[in-house]
């Protein structure tokens, strides 16, 4: 697929030997691998964590439906017959090549686990009904259902953060927050006289939280320069585990009143969670659940 210089679900350059196109995704534990080898996990989805941070392990970015989160997908209803086609939703396999196209025709099309219209019903971090990619009166838009997972857009151009955005870089899941400004301008603790001694004062103006399966967090990352580089080897917070993140992935820039997130260039793309109905535009890429897919748009 144009745009990913590296399998995004084995990290392998493209054109280096096929990776088994029906293995275990990279969300799978150890221990679920042996399992599912076994035959045992079948199609059954355990029951989430509860809680607004329950975000799963993401898978990077390029699934589809011979991912490994299950056997090719079972179309549901699906769209009203003779219904005007507006649209198709094409899944991207883990090695950047077209899977299987999705028409979206009629009012919407649900994408989920179980009754939807699109199933995956071996895909463990999606909801029975999932999202819904519908035609507006003011044109297509995506409508996340799913209030776990949630539905991701990779990031085309500069946009605007906001407190609480999550973002999804490499297999990182992390939550922008914005620094009140009682935390900017900390006030040295005095006792008898006596001022405490410590680090030197430092104004962060936001701050990155690492978002983990359990719905809990694990670093929180202050933010203090104009531009904060992610990265797996270069940059401001480096996470030089992660073999999805480029050398230089992304940025957060602060101009003194908007936070901006950038990708730059990166293998595997930048995704933001969206907060609600968003338009539709010919070539999006959505992301939920273990599945990516292309949004292609009649003109």
């Amino acid at each position: 697929m144009p745009g990913f210089a590296f399998c995004q679900q084995c990290g392998f350059k493209l054109g280096a030997p096929p990776v088994d196109a029906h293995g275990m995704t990279m969300a799978a534990s150890s221990g679920e691998v042996q399992e599912a080898r076994a035959g045992s996990i079948g199609g059954r989805a355990p029951t989430p964590a509860q809680g607004p941070a329950a975000i799963p392990s993401p898978v990077p970015f390029v699934p589809g439906p011979a991912s490994g989160s299950g056997p090719a997908p079972r179309p549901g209803s699906g769209p009203v017959a003779g219904a005007a086609e507006w649209g198709v939703a094409v899944s991207v396999n883990r090695d950047g090549s077209d899977g299987d196209r999705f028409p979206l025709a009629g009012e919407f099309v649900v994408i989920g686990r179980v009754g939807a219209d699109v199933v995956f019903d071996q895909d463990r971090f999606l909801d029975r009904h999932h999202a819904r990619l519908e035609m507006a009166a003011d044109g297509p838009r995506v409508v996340p259902i799913d209030q776990l997972n949630g539905v991701y857009r990779k990031v085309d151009a500069p946009v605007a953060l906001r407190d609480g955005s999550i973002i999804l870089a490499g297999r990182e899941v992390l939550r922008f927050e914005v620094v009140d400004a009682d935390e900017r301008s900390v006030q040295p603790l005095v006792r008898h006289g006596v001022a405490m001694f410590g680090s030197p004062p430092r104004e962060p103006w936001g701050r990155l939280v690492q978002l983990l399966p359990s719905g809990g967090a694990r670093d929180v990352r202050y933010l203090m320069d104009d531009e904060i580089i992610l990265g797996r080897e270069e940059g401001d917070l480096v996470f030089s585990d992660d073999a999805f993140l480029s050398r230089r992935h992304a940025s957060i820039t602060w101009d003194g009143n908007r936070v901006t997130l950038t990708d730059l260039t990166s293998s595997n793309g930048t995704f933001l969670r969206l907060d609600g109905p968003h338009p539709l535009k010919h070539g999006d890429h959505l992301r939920m659940g273990d599945q990516l897919f292309r949004v292609e748009l009649r003109r």
